[in-house]
């Protein structure tokens, strides 16, 4: 009888112990394992093995029943569509096999939500880690991350930085996404699969649609309620028994589609929301770009331009994927309208790829336009605000195509690549990296141009054509300064110093030298003619007005020629140092201070006098024109100025620096009227020179590195020179020949002509001095001695009466 017990007890623990096995075996296994087995089972059934088929089925059962054991509902299903994929290789059904193979995985995968979340919540990290790896992932591009919240949340579990029912949020926020975005997928690939005619695609497809929706369904139920819920898991379910008809197919899957078009299965934060609107209006905005350059008199010259363009607007259309149910829940037609550009977008560059049908660059240009109109009034007013992590992401999308383009020898091409990312960078994360971080400033930069961190920059490397392993490893430095640059920029407040500083530099030095110019005007109205500078004055007022117009007139102007970038703060930044190098010049000529300011005194000494008109009108009139041309003139300067500075970082930060220098101006002003003549103007009038010496050399230096950003001027490193970074940001000195060679010759042309103009003032004084220190001939001396007759003395009577 013992013997008998203990027998049958071995036969007990032999049998069981297969499934025990399998239980204690890690979940992530075991899913491999089932997912191998039916893998194989579907290559058996193409090639007519039914055995090995039925084999690999069998097998998978087994994995099954130890994987789900601990969810009896999910291991019903799960066999069900097991039994399902049995009589498909049966009967030889490829696509009912494919049917059930992906109910059987999808349902593995809502388990280990299930599974991966209640461990979590639990604080079991190493069950939840376990189960975790049981998953899919959304496909990533250059423009999307691979997921990663729910391994961080369950490492931050681990060491006791999160609560476990935060982290099991995270857990279950991150996995829903996830198949949220799978199931999106599966039915785009099921209308595909209609399209091309794939009847075990098809079927396929509507099985994981209906898999990857009852994983997302409770989500959908607490949007929307249980009802709308069931109905909608009615679809689907009709949907997966369609697939195999196509006739059928249309009427739910239209349905779930509009159903789904305002859901998401977990929402976007605010911040993501934010960078995924900001990548939208990004990549759109390059798109008519990129194909205008690869499209000429209606036929493709720049394939790789075409393939941009197609890269950016795929880039869009998966921005627009994960903020349309926003955008739907404001405006569900409108957002329709939106998603209809973007697919003519699509169909056009695509047919231009090909070589279909090269639509017109005006036509692409004129869709994005509608498409970008419809954004502009779908978005919330905090979304238009600019998103700079999503500039981060055009970067990296076009240093991709610098490394493709390097890759195949196209070194024009990269090295275009090379300037417009740069550019990107320039015009926005590095306006905020100077006040946040100026060293990673720094360093980014030099990877783009002449090195850093021991790494060649890439205007060497694509200079010398070095090959792709050096040019990618430069990259992966850059990649890493760049992804923390943008850790930097959302941690921190926007912080612009040194464009605010030059601001209010320009501002100080234009102001000051009106309120010399009106101190000096002024110092003799005093007395009984103090009154006279209340017309003064208001003609003052009148040039501040007239400056303020001015700013608004030029912003509206060059905003309207914002599409031309760089380029136009290129031209703009040759005019102001014109202007600059024509003031520098009136300096050192003495010109600006004596002449100009002597006209001005003779102006004055006019109008006191009142030619032409009454007299009391003459004064008033004059001196408010006076007072208006002496400082509209600084103001007027001071716009032409600010307006390099305004593309660059913006109304807004350049307006701050304005503040404070007008600040500064209003201080010296009070104080130079109140002391009257007692200051040194000439002196004072001649520091102002220097400094704006200073802001003509910092203007130069920047201007010939932004005619480089757009490629009008080479770029030739100085070998072996490293600046500082203070050097480029307060002087505009950077390490190419060009650039140092330009502020030279500026410095040279200001102070030779002053030089030029001193030695001929000398010379002209010499000359008159010494012809007024000659001495003076008699008017006879140049006469002939015998030429003298001397006359007989006639008397001539006087009148009488004349004594």
């Amino acid at each position: 009888m013992v013997r008998a017990v203990a027998a049958a007890a071995l036969l007990s623990l032999l049998w069981l112990a297969p499934a025990a096995t399998a239980t204690d075996s890690a979940p992530w296994k075991v899913a491999g394992d089932v997912e191998l087995a039916l893998a194989d089972a579907d290559t058996a059934l193409i090639l007519g093995d039914a055995a090995a088929a039925r084999a690999n089925v069998s097998s998978a059962e087994r994995a099954v029943a130890g994987l789900l054991a601990g969810r009896p509902q999910a291991l019903r299903v799960a066999e069900r569509a097991l039994g399902e994929a049995a009589t498909a290789v049966t009967a030889g059904d490829q696509a009912a096999f494919a049917t059930a193979r992906a109910l059987v995985w999808t349902t593995i995968l809502r388990a280990s939500l299930l599974e991966a979340t209640s461990s979590a919540s639990s604080a079991d990290v190493e069950a939840a880690r376990s189960w975790l790896l049981v998953r899919e992932f959304r496909p990533p591009t250059r423009f999307s991350r691979a997921a990663a919240d729910a391994t961080v949340a369950l490492d931050e579990l681990a060491a006791g930085a999160l609560a476990p029912k935060k982290a099991a949020a995270t857990v279950r926020r991150d996995l829903l996404d996830t198949y949220d975005s799978r199931l999106r997928t599966a039915l785009a690939g099921l209308r595909a699969a209609d399209e091309q005619g794939f009847a075990a695609t098809r079927a396929e497809m509507g099985a994981l649609a209906l898999g990857y929706w009852r994983i997302v369904a409770p989500a959908y139920a607490d949007s929307r309620g249980a009802r709308a819920e069931r109905s909608l898991t009615g679809s689907f379910e009709k949907l997966a028994l369609a697939a195999g008809d196509s006739t059928a197919l249309s009427a739910p899957l239209a349905r779930i589609e509009n159903a789904l078009a305002a859901f998401r299965a977990a929402p976007l934060t605010e911040a993501e929301l934010v960078q995924r609107a900001g990548q939208l209006d990004r990549f759109l905005r390059l798109v008519p770009i990129e194909y205008g350059r690869g499209v000429k008199d209606g036929r493709v010259t720049l394939d790789f331009e075409i393939q941009e363009a197609v890269t950016f607007r795929d880039g869009a259309a998966s921005a627009f994927t994960d903020l349309r149910p926003t955008l739907a829940s404001t405006d569900a037609r409108a957002t329709a309208r939106l998603s209809v550009a973007l697919d003519e977008l699509g169909t056009a560059l695509a047919d231009a790829a090909r070589g279909d049908a090269v639509a017109d660059p005006d036509v692409v240009r004129a869709t994005t336009d509608q498409a970008l109109g419809l954004i502009a009034a779908l978005y919330p007013s905090a979304w238009k605000e600019a998103a700079e992590t999503a500039d981060f992401d055009v970067i990296a999308a076009t240093l991709d195509r610098l490394q493709a383009a390097a890759a195949a020898g196209d070194w024009k091409q990269a090295e275009q690549a090379r300037l417009e990312a740069y550019g990107i960078f320039e015009l926005g994360p590095e306006q905020r990296l100077r006040g946040l971080a100026p060293s990673l400033f720094q360093e980014v930069e030099g990877y783009f141009w002449y090195g850093a961190e021991g790494y060649d920059g890439l205007v060497q490397l694509l200079g010398r054509h070095a090959p792709d392993e050096e040019i990618s490893t430069t990259r992966a430095a850059l990649d890493d300064a760049l992804a923390r640059s943008e850790q930097q920029i959302g941690s921190g407040p926007q912080s612009d110093v040194s464009v605010v500083t030059n601001a209010a530099i320009i501002v100080f030095r234009e102001g000051l030298e009106a309120v010399l110019i009106l101190a000096a005007l002024m110092a003799s109205l005093v007395g009984a003619q103090r009154h006279y500078r209340r017309p003064m004055f208001v003609g003052v007022g009148l040039a501040l007005v007239a400056s303020a117009l001015t700013w608004v007139v030029a912003q509206t102007v060059l905003t309207s020629l914002a599409v031309y970038g760089e380029k136009l703060e290129a031209i703009v930044s040759l005019v102001a140092i014109g202007v600059l190098l024509l003031i520098l010049n009136w300096f050192y000529h003495r010109v600006y201070w004596q002449e100009n300011l002597q006209g001005l005194h003779q102006k004055k000494r006019r109008v006191l006098a009142g030619a032409g008109l009454s007299l009391a009108t003459a004064q008033v009139v004059g001196l408010v024109l006076l007072g208006f041309s002496s400082v509209y003139r600084e103001g007027f300067e001071t716009v032409l100025f600010l307006q390099a500075m305004t593309l660059e970082a913006g109304a807004v930060t350049v307006l701050e620096g304005v503040l404070f220098g007008l600040a500064a101006v209003v201080a010296v002003f009070v104080l130079v009227i109140a002391l009257e003549r007692k200051l040194p103007h000439k002196k004072m009038l001649m520091a102002t020179g220097l400094l704006i010496t200073w802001v003509l050399v910092v203007m130069v230096g920047t201007t010939v590195q932004t005619m480089q950003k757009v490629g009008w001027v080479a770029v030739t490193p100085i070998e072996g020179l490293e600046l500082p970074y203070w050097m480029g940001l307060w002087l505009g000195i950077f390490p190419t020949w060009q650039g140092v060679f330009a502020q030279a010759a500026a410095v040279v042309f200001v102070l030779g002509s002053y030089v030029a103009a001193e030695a001929l003032r000398k010379r002209r004084r010499a000359t008159r001095l010494a012809a007024a220190s000659a001495p003076l001939e008699s008017p006879l001396a140049s006469v002939e001695p015998d030429a003298v007759r001397l006359q007989p003395v006639e008397r001539v009577a006087e009148p009488v009466g004349t004594r």
